[in-house]
């Protein structure tokens, strides 16, 4: 089983679009946020967020990325959907296992497994 992967679109602070990736582990995270000109990382480690829910473990990703990265952003919950309802999506997409990663040059990309059809 892989490790939890999470992708969003998030609106950075000048307004501007980013893709946000994030794969996590029991005690660390990789993050990449990628938008027109730029792809940047950030990571950070602790026993803590291990116990972490969704809503904290995003948070402080987010903090990470505003703080390690100078790129502060804000997630973008689409309309119609509460904050709740988009936190589950995001845990039970990130645990989907149609999802896959792939990396070139330094780069994660998102994709989607299709399944075969007979």
């Amino acid at each position: 089983m892989r490790n939890p992967t999470y992708f969003t679109l998030v609106r950075l602070d000048d307004g501007d679009l980013a893709s946000l990736t994030i794969i996590r582990e029991p005690t660390q995270f990789f993050a990449q946020l990628r938008s027109y000109g730029f792809t940047e990382h950030a990571s950070a480690s602790s026993p803590a967020l291990a116990k972490m829910q969704t809503a904290a473990f995003l948070d402080t990703v987010a903090g990470v990325c505003s703080v390690s990265l100078d790129r502060p952003f804000t997630f973008i919950i689409p309309g119609g959907i509460s904050r709740a309802e988009w936190l589950t999506a995001m845990e039970e997409k990130a645990h989907d296992p149609r999802f896959g990663l792939m990396e070139r040059d330094g780069e994660i990309s998102h994709c989607m497994i299709v399944p075969r059809l007979r």
